[in-house]
């Protein structure tokens, strides 16, 4: 399962996305935390303000992070193992699970509520990454292409044309007045040899 994915295996995979959920995390937040308070902080101490905002709540907004990969994770291994299957509904089911599992306690309607839009937001994340995918691919050669022998069919220019026409052909021998004779001199009549 792993190698399809590209992924670290199970187990080490939930370790990664905490550690990577919670540099996003603490980033992100310590860029909106600065800037929230340099605006919040009075004149004269606006960038004392940013710096203590940043240090107070950017490791608060990377836990939050951590705590919703790590469970995204565990989901994740959870539904590979189960279903044995690495594809985009693992992904999905696991945004959902994540989304209601961390609004349980406010209710069984909050934790559906966020378990559906955990599971839509996943889905247009994974739906995105497939289409990515599929536009960055290079088109495959046409089965006339690889009757010819002509790998290059698919790009639409000049070059390839020619490229085309040569590889699908046998090479045909020139005319015996098409080759130069080495006694013509390329000498202008009135201009002397050097």
């Amino acid at each position: 399962m792993a190698e399809y994915s590209g992924r670290e295996p199970c187990p080490y995979r939930i370790l990664d996305d905490i550690g990577g959920a919670y540099a996003m995390g603490a980033i992100g937040g310590s860029v909106w935390h600065f800037v929230k308070g340099w605006r919040n902080s009075p004149s004269g101490a606006s960038f004392h303000g940013a710096i203590e905002q940043l240090t107070v709540r950017a490791p608060i907004v990377g836990g939050n992070f951590a705590v919703w990969g790590g469970l995204f994770a565990v989901f994740d291994c959870t539904l590979a193992t189960v279903r044995r299957k690495e594809d985009p509904w693992n992904s999905i089911l696991a945004g959902a699970a994540t989304g209601g599992l961390l609004a349980a306690r406010a209710g069984p309607k909050a934790a559906a509520k966020n378990a559906a839009v955990g599971g839509v937001l996943l889905a247009l994340i994974e739906g995105f990454g497939i289409l990515m995918t599929k536009m960055m691919a290079p088109p495959l050669p046409s089965k006339d292409d690889l009757k010819h022998g002509t790998f290059f069919s698919f790009f639409d220019n000049n070059n390839t044309r020619r490229l085309r026409r040569r590889t699908s052909h046998p090479a045909r021998p020139r005319p015996a007045h098409s080759i130069p004779d080495p006694s013509h001199s390329r000498v202008s009549p009135d201009r002397p040899p050097e």
